[in-house]
């Protein structure tokens, strides 16, 4: 079950529990903050002082 096949319209069909909501919220979070993370640990690797 992708992302992209729950994400789409108007939310109509959206999971109807509240908990898969929460879950996929939080996942979608967490994955954006360690991609930031990860991304200014990389930056700060990379660029001299």
């Amino acid at each position: 079950m992708g992302i992209t096949e729950i994400v789409h319209g108007n939310g109509d069909d959206a999971p109807p529990r509240t908990g898969t909501r929460i879950a996929w919220f939080v996942a979608i979070w967490s994955l954006s903050t360690t991609v930031f993370f990860g991304v200014a640990s990389l930056l700060h690797l990379i660029v001299p002082r």
